[in-house]
């Protein structure tokens, strides 16, 4: 059965399911673009060392060739004037003198940016993301091609015509591969779906999702984009209903990482793995490029693709006051944040809207701020860009979802910026999300970088890259690191001699510069044991995580009651690596407030009846609560048990309860998964 993935929009009145030539740039004589800021080129800024005599940092200033300007003895900076352009050279000099602490270029800030597009009022989105603050910098540049993976582009709407990619290489209408790439007449992109050369859009919602990109600014109409300086490709996956089939997402994935786009913004979502897919995504981080996701629209933690590969940035819902929207999914797999509501864009045959919303809407701010990063820096890698949008972010914190909600925050393009180009520098602090394997026999702890057999811990989190030292212990033992990411920290789990149920317990504890910000008691037991990544609910909330429910210690993890007298819970387990199981073991040790009489259900998704959620879940335990007391339940599945864990070895469980009282109150102390 074919695999589709739905848009990302959202509408005002439901959730359905799916959520001119360009400005002169304004530059100093001398002056790289890919400077950080604007510099005088007459300027420098130097702080002399404390205890630093007037005769000392007289001849300092005599040898490095500056003369001063004013004295600022209260916090020892002086302005030194300079030989005109010469001041990145000079400050060189200053930097050698015994006598000089530091000295700084003289950078130009000024007040932000405001474009002459008569809809910038209506462009609250902007400018809570402080884009208009990073295009005193950097606006995009035309060597920067974003592709708008999506419903099409109208190539000829007025705040659109000026930044569409045209294809150097190609003859238009001429029927020629003029260029050996495959693609015919593709001169503005193509469409995948239809296997023609005009990516026309006809559902409208990719040519609104280019204008949050690259609308042209400051032509006097309509509105602006988040990198108005550069072009956009149009790249036709979806058919004209909407949907978006494996077999035409894969063949436009190569097509623009063999084309040299820089960025990929795809505002669509299921929850299906394909491995054709994720190769393709893959494929296209090799060559260079960043891809940007939209969460989802289900309000859910469960994972939702193309957004929850490793290799795509997964953006989240925000409204006005910076919380996140109604609709938005969240979770260990999201990782940033942007307005997804009230958004103005453009639409299709030469029109406006400023209600455009969903994921869909929050993903290409997400794009554009990736095209400024690319131009603001042409040297930064992927992998660079990818860090100064995550590490900038800000904090989406939101008390009823238990804290964080993204990985790394709500975009900031003012600070992305001047990370890209570095004026400033470090990781987010380091935090643990979860781990995986949670217990088991040490020996079965999985491969690691094509080692089979070899026994590691994943320790899954935020600001685990190097420079960061990072070390985890068995008690006062330093165990091996097999492999330190961004998110990612593998450890050795010790002896791999097989452990029987009932030796002792190990801890293993994650420090990250000298602090400790994880832990995991390891329970010795056959196969690999696995826990809840994320805990979710609708219209309730859920207090806890990973730490309270990966083993029963009495840290409890709480879900009260939707009002109705249920009590629902999404429990995505994650990083499961078992590509051959023989048998599932679920336990679930917990008790409920004020749900006697009611009944319990847990169901687990089967992958093999189709893609979520067009296929079936499977009961594995329904139960009556008869009392308040602490259980554990067991079930165990021997018939096809890979039938329930995706390609990205995840199980999706949901835990039901109804017929209880509108007080109820689950309190749950463990779900584990063993896989053997």
């Amino acid at each position: 059965m074919p695999r589709r993935r739905l848009v990302a929009f959202v509408s005002a009145a439901a959730l359905l399911g799916f959520a001119v030539a360009r400005a002169a740039r304004q530059e100093l004589p001398g002056v790289p673009r890919s400077a950080p800021r604007m510099e005088n080129p007459t300027r420098l800024l130097v702080k002399v060392k404390a205890g630093a005599t007037h005769d000392e940092i007289a001849a300092a200033h005599a040898r490095a060739g500056g003369r001063l300007l004013q004295d600022l003895p209260q916090i020892r900076w002086q302005i030194v004037e300079v030989p005109y352009g010469r001041q990145r050279e000079v400050a060189a000099r200053y930097a050698q003198e015994p006598a000089v602490e530091r000295a700084d270029l003289d950078h130009a800030r000024k007040v932000a940016y405001v474009p002459n597009d008569p809809y910038w009022a209506y462009h609250w989105h902007l400018q809570n993301i402080k884009a208009d603050l990073a295009w005193d910098t950097e606006k995009g540049d035309p060597s920067v091609v974003v592709a708008i993976m999506d419903t099409g582009l109208d190539t000829t709407h007025a705040d659109l015509s000026a930044n569409a990619w045209t294809n150097a290489g190609e003859i238009a209408a001429n029927g020629i591969d003029d260029d050996g790439n495959g693609y015919v007449d593709d001169v503005h992109g193509y469409d995948f779906a239809y296997g023609d050369s005009d990516p026309n859009d006809v559902y409208g919602h990719g040519t609104a999702c280019a204008g949050i990109v690259a609308a042209v600014q400051d032509n006097s109409i309509g509105v602006t984009g988040v990198a108005p300086q550069s072009q956009l490709a149009g790249i036709k996956a979806a058919n004209d209903s909407g949907y978006f089939y494996d077999s035409a997402n894969v063949p436009a994935f190569t097509y623009c990482a063999d084309m040299g786009f820089k960025v990929i913004s795809m505002s669509f979502f299921a929850d299906d793995v394909t491995p054709a897919e994720r190769d393709a995504v893959d494929y296209c981080w090799g060559k260079g490029m960043v891809l940007v996701a939209a969460a989802g629209n289900s309000l859910s933690v469960i994972p939702y693709y193309p957004g929850a590969y490793e290799h795509v940035i997964s953006v989240a819902a925000t409204d006005s006051a910076n919380n996140p929207t109604w609709f938005t999914d969240y979770g260990s797999w999201v990782d940033v944040a942007a307005p997804g509501v009230g958004i103005a864009t453009t639409t299709i045959g030469g029109g406006y809207t400023t209600g455009f919303a969903g994921t869909s809407g929050a993903c290409p701010h997400v794009a554009g701020l990736a095209a400024l990063l690319f131009a603001a820096n042409p040297s930064a890698t992927n992998a660079d860009v990818r860090a100064a949008l995550e590490d900038t972010a800000t904090a989406t914190s939101y008390a009823p979802w238990g804290g964080e909600y993204t990985n790394y925050g709500k975009i900031d393009c003012d600070a992305a910026v001047d990370r890209v180009q570095g004026t400033t520098s470090g990781s987010k602090p380091a935090r643990m999300l979860f781990a995986a394997p949670v217990g088991g026999d040490p020996s079965l702890g999985g491969s690691h970088a094509g080692a089979p057999g070899s026994p590691a811990l994943r320790f899954w989190g935020v600001g685990f890259e190097k420079p960061n030292v990072v070390k985890v212990r068995n008690a006062h033992k330093l165990m091996p690191i097999l492999g330190q990411e961004r998110r990612l920290v593998v450890a050795g789990l010790g002896p791999t001699k097989p452990r029987s149920p009932g030796s002792a317990t190990r801890q293993y504890t994650l420090d990250v510069n000298g602090a400790i910000v994880g832990s995991v008691i390891w329970d010795p037991e056959p196969g690999l044991v696995y826990a809840p990544t994320d805990v979710g609910t609708y219209y309730a909330t859920v207090t806890g995580g990973f730490d309270e429910i990966y083993r029963a210690d009495g840290n409890l993890l709480t879900c009260d009651d939707n009002g109705s007298g249920g009590i629902y819970c999404e429990m995505p387990v994650r990083k499961a690596q078992a590509p051959k199981p023989k048998k599932l073991t679920i336990t679930f040790t917990r008790s409920y407030d004020n749900c006697n009489g009611g009944s319990e259900v847990l169901y687990l998704y089967d992958w093999s009846t189709w893609s979520y959620p067009y296929g079936s879940w499977a009961t594995v335990w329904t139960r009556s609560i008869t009392s308040s007391s602490t259980e554990t339940v067991t079930a165990t599945i021997t018939t096809d048990p890979d039938h329930y864990i995706d390609d990205e070895g995840t199980l999706y469980f949901v835990l039901s309860t109804s017929g209880a009282s509108t007080s109820g109150l689950l309190k749950a102390d463990a779900f584990r998964v063993r896989v053997e």
